[in-house]
């Protein structure tokens, strides 16, 4: 009896299995996500606050406007169009978002993971600024501490403006 070799084919299958296996492994350690490859978000936020022009509007779950700010965060952070490694905002700045701009801050009580294929990781915080110079890069800051870390998620043009827009509905306010 004739013993089977092994064909091209198949050694190209299993390197091609053992690629894929690596890669994810790599990302997921790096990233300290296993499933960084969904693009899916659905973490309820404990409390939103919202800052404009120096007042600060609290929305909890089941107040008016809590879900339609809520979805519309969760499907920007879901489909981000980038990551930008250097970018951060100091102290300074998320001050002036609060009392001169207009923030957007989602708080959570246990730390939550955007699914990236970016060094993005777990947050109890995320703050997207809907005004000003990072309103125009549509970025995404997060961290564990009431302080934004290094590091942010930019959401595509699309998702932004839904975001506002529910953001500006919930207040009641006009879209400048």
């Amino acid at each position: 009896m004739r013993e089977r070799q092994p064909s091209l084919l198949s050694a190209i299958w299993i390197m091609l299995i053992i690629g894929g296996v690596v890669f994810w492994l790599v990302s997921s350690l790096a990233n300290e996500d296993p499933l960084w490859f969904l693009r899916s978000f659905n973490a309820e936020a404990d409390w939103i606050t919202v800052y404009h022009d120096g007042q600060a509007t609290l929305f909890l779950p089941g107040d008016p406007g809590y879900d339609q700010i809520m979805a519309a965060f969760a499907d920007a952070v879901a489909h981000w169009s980038g990551y930008e490694s250097g970018v951060g905002m100091s102290e300074e700045s998320l001050e002036d978002y609060r009392s001169q701009g207009m923030l957007l801050e989602v708080h959570y009580n246990t730390p939550v993971q955007v699914h990236t294929r970016h060094m993005f990781p777990k947050a109890r915080n995320f703050w997207v600024p809907l005004t000003g110079t990072h309103a125009q890069w549509r970025r995404v800051f997060a961290g564990l501490t009431d302080e934004p870390r290094i590091g942010v998620l930019n959401i595509s043009e699309t998702y932004f403006e839904t975001l506002q827009s529910a953001v500006y509905a919930a207040l009641r306010m006009d879209q400048p």
